[in-house]
C-alpha cells in the first residue's frame, strides 16, 4: 500500500482554533513523535472574516519546518486538509 492509500495514524481538526492555538496543538502533536501519518483539517477559510488564516499558517509552518506534506484527496477534505508524513513513508 502506498502512502496515499494509507489511513492516517492521527487526525486533528483545527476548526475554531486561533493561529496561536493551532501552533501549540501542532507543536505538541509533532513533538510527541508517535505518528508517521497525520491528517490536519484546517478548513478552507471561507467562513472566516480574515480568510484562510489557519490553512495559510499550517502550510507556512510545514514549509518552514521542512515537513513533508500533501493536500488531501477530495474525499479526505481536499483544499482544507493536509496529509503530513514522517519517517518511512517517503
Amino acid at each position: 500500500m502506498n502512502k496515499y492509500q494509507r489511513t492516517p495514524d492521527y487526525i486533528i481538526d483545527l476548526h475554531g482554533y486561533t493561529v496561536e492555538e493551532a501552533k501549540v496543538a501542532i507543536d505538541e502533536l509533532f513533538s510527541s513523535n508517535k505518528y508517521s501519518h497525520i491528517r490536519i483539517i484546517t478548513g478552507k477559510g471561507i467562513h472566516s472574516q480574515n480568510g484562510p488564516m489557519i490553512k495559510d499558517f499550517t502550510r507556512s509552518y510545514l514549509q518552514r519546518k521542512n515537513i513533508h506534506y500533501t493536500q488531501s484527496k477530495i474525499q479526505d477534505g481536499g483544499e482544507g486538509t493536509f496529509e503530513v508524513f514522517f519517517g518511512e513513508l517517503f
